[in-house]
């Protein structure tokens, strides 16, 4: 059997279960100018958990709702751990996770949707070129360099579409 996308994704690509969520943790610095809370690094290491198991890339049905388990997971994480206001963070990390991807969840974007996005502006380009060859994105034409122009771009955008958007919209 083989390995899925999203599956190859989340272990050695762009997903991967380490260092996405450390790019996503240092855009997240810059951002904000601090640290994020307890509750908000969970998810952030598990918002894109989701991938797992769905061959993202060549199915645009498949590419939509990763953003459920990393939110289901960081609820559920972040309610055992959460004392006293365990059910107002379980919730808030719900909200969290799924802003990420505002046009699939129906949530309001979050403060992890601006940073994911900017994540791959921070990562290392030995990493994007590593993505670039794991996951053979159509994208990638231009090699990663070309995909940060997207994001730069996007960002700078009124529209500012999220990068699960940006790849079905600009696919070769």
């Amino acid at each position: 059997m083989a390995i899925s996308e999203g599956t190859k994704s989340y272990l050695f690509g762009c997903h991967q279960f380490i260092l996405h969520p450390l790019w996503v943790l240092f855009a997240w610095r810059l951002e904000y100018k601090k640290w994020p809370k307890w509750w908000e690094f969970i998810c952030i290491f598990l918002h894109d958990i989701g991938v797992c198991g769905r061959q993202y890339l060549s199915s645009d049905q498949q590419k939509k709702g990763h953003w459920y388990k990393g939110a289901y997971y960081s609820f559920y994480l972040v309610w055992y751990l959460g004392g006293k206001r365990r059910s107002y963070l379980a919730h808030r990390a719900l909200k969290l996770v799924a802003g990420h991807c505002p046009g699939e969840s129906g949530y309001t974007k979050s403060r992890l949707y601006k940073v994911d996005k900017r994540s791959f502006l921070i990562a290392p380009m030995w990493w994007l070129w590593l993505n670039h060859k794991i996951e053979k994105f159509p994208l990638w034409n231009s090699g990663p360099r070309g995909w940060q122009k997207t994001i730069r771009d996007s960002l700078d955008d009124e529209e500012d579409k999220g990068i699960h958007e940006l790849y079905l919209l600009n696919r070769s």
